[in-house]
């Protein structure tokens, strides 16, 4: 004889809990608003703008110095992106992280 499984318990939430994690939820959702209404004002603003493009200029100068193994460059180019990225974020926009590849990815038998 096969011995009978166990049955499975299902882990009810209160109404308490359910409604601390609604809480949570709204407050993600009430946080993820402001930031994206600063960065929309920082983008509006050709001062924003400017200083987006200035650290965007830096990313692309750090790529092509560690392309060209100029290390040197690097190093001189990300002590100077820190305190730019840091005010970026003080202003309430995320950057996005500059070592993430970018572009579509495709299906493994996609042909390139």
């Amino acid at each position: 004889m096969t011995p009978k499984a166990e049955p499975k318990t299902r882990n009810r939430r209160s109404a308490d809990q359910i409604v601390a994690d609604l809480e949570q939820e709204i407050a993600r959702v009430r946080a993820r608003a402001e930031a994206k209404q600063a960065a929309a004002e920082v983008k509006g603003s050709p001062d924003g703008l400017a200083f987006l493009a200035a650290v965007k200029a830096t990313d692309r100068a750090i790529r092509v110095a560690s392309e060209h193994a100029n290390d040197a460059m690097v190093r001189v180019l990300e002590s100077a992106r820190a305190p730019l990225a840091e005010h970026l974020v003080s202003m309430g926009i995320r950057l996005p992280d500059r070592k993430a590849k970018r572009g579509v990815r495709r299906k493994k038998g996609e042909a390139a």
